[in-house]
């Protein structure tokens, strides 16, 4: 397929859904993502939930979702408006970035949509290549880095997957999977080339950044562009070089 035009879109639906997955996954993780997507923005929310067997109140939550979808709807909408205008200045040169990377690859055939959310994190769905942004961000220009960050996801789970097929569709290797993604796009957002571009580094988890310093010390620019050669380190280091 041609490069993917990324529809925006405000879905209350979608950030209900969102939500669920926050509550529900936190036992998972011991609520740290939860700490970041939910309470770290909206400390009241607490009270609606139960850490001692991971319990939510649903109704309450949902009723939130609602509610500040209502009253901000217009601002949403502007903001999603504005999103967009801001990726549009930047996308050809994610994409001729993202080709160099991938020697031209096929983007993979999803829906390709920037839902808006009202959470602190951006989940993203790989079935669908639908993915998260805010609505706004306290610095305008770190829009498209979140864009790209799950644009690039895309095609490398995608290109991951096709080389390690072994790896898909295995609920043991998820998070391992996970690992070495978000390691690949910090590498590769914070290389020389992208950092130009975009005007910002791509954040990192911080049991990450042990990793990404270590390849960043012994590896060129140039040996980055050679994903199958960078892959295969970070496989590496994930497997051997991290207790998680």
């Amino acid at each position: 397929m041609e490069n993917p035009h990324i529809r925006f879109i405000a879905s209350a639906k979608r950030d209900r859904e969102t939500a669920k997955a926050f509550f529900k996954e936190a036992k998972f993780d011991s609520g740290r993502n939860l700490e970041w997507s939910v309470f770290k923005k909206y400390p009241e929310l607490k009270k609606y939930y139960r850490n001692e067997d991971n319990h939510f109140n649903r109704q309450k939550i949902y009723h939130f979702v609602n509610g500040a979808y209502h009253k901000s709807r217009r601002t949403m909408a502007n903001d999603l408006k504005q999103n967009k205008l801001i990726w549009k200045k930047k996308e050809i040169g994610f994409y001729r970035l993202v080709s160099d990377l991938f020697e031209n690859k096929t983007w993979p055939s999803g829906k390709y949509i920037a839902y808006g959310t009202i959470w602190g994190m951006y989940p993203r769905f790989l079935d669908t290549k639908t993915f998260q942004i805010p609505y706004r961000h306290k610095r305008a220009n770190y829009i498209p880095v979140i864009i790209a960050h799950e644009m690039l996801h895309f095609m490398f789970y995608d290109y991951f997957y096709k080389r390690f097929p072994k790896y898909l569709n295995q609920e043991k290797y998820s998070f391992f999977n996970w690992h070495v993604s978000e390691i690949f796009n910090s590498i590769v957002q914070n290389s020389k080339g992208w950092t130009r571009f975009f005007g910002a580094k791509s954040m990192a988890y911080p049991e990450h950044k042990k990793i990404i310093s270590k390849i960043f010390n012994e590896f060129s620019d140039k040996t980055i562009t050679n994903i199958d050669f960078l892959t295969d380190e970070i496989i590496k280091f994930v497997k051997t070089g991290l207790k998680w």
